[in-house]
């Protein structure tokens, strides 16, 4: 979606603020430097966002949580399984990574850093707008990406035309990537940029 160079930059500023207090966070979390870039952001059209995310019938592990608040929606972190598997296994101390599938601890382990992935973007959106937003409690799921996606959109409200996407990018571990999402509700887009009326 074409979107003007003031919402581009806007995007860019709540990722980057995400991004900021998740690599803080999981530094603590990890007792080691953990920093976290955003390769880029992006708005794009919820009929596309299947190629944005690629492989559909590919597994991934998500940690989905509801946004409650004026500008309310459903927010993701999508991590590819070995991305995954690398977090537990830091976070963890283990020698070889954790069958993420199957294993009850590493899974406890990635809810735990997802609630806090999640839970940074969301909190970057309220600092940015100054829109109150309540994360709820996450969920973590490992399955076909698509299925997903769908089991998410089939809940209950009306959602955007567009969803935000925030790739991002974490050093001082193996190479890990993942991408936050944020669904928002039927408005709660033209709501956050509506404070700076853009």
């Amino acid at each position: 979606m074409e979107i003007s160079a003031i919402r581009f930059e806007a995007l860019k500023e709540i990722g980057n603020i995400g991004s900021g207090h998740a690599a803080t966070s999981l530094s603590n979390m990890l007792q080691t430097r953990i920093d976290m870039s955003v390769p880029k952001v992006w708005l794009v059209p919820l009929e596309k966002m299947g190629e944005a995310l690629g492989e559909m019938d590919a597994n991934r592990v998500a940690l989905y949580l509801k946004v409650e608040g004026e500008a309310s929606g459903k927010a993701l972190f999508v991590l590819p399984i070995p991305s995954a598997e690398g977090i537990a296994k830091n976070l963890l101390w283990m020698e070889e990574p954790p069958d993420i599938f199957h294993d009850e601890m590493a899974q406890s382990a990635l809810r735990e850093v997802g609630n806090i992935l999640v839970s940074s973007f969301v909190i970057a959106l309220t600092q940015f707008s100054g829109i109150q937003l309540q994360p709820s409690v996450p969920a973590l799921a490992v399955d076909m990406i698509g299925a997903m996606i769908d089991s998410v959109l089939l809940e209950d409200g009306r959602v955007d035309d567009n969803v935000l996407i925030i790739d991002t990018k974490l050093s001082g571990l193996d190479d890990i990537e993942g991408k936050f999402l944020f669904i928002p509700d039927e408005g709660s887009l033209d709501k956050i940029f509506g404070v700076f009326g853009i």
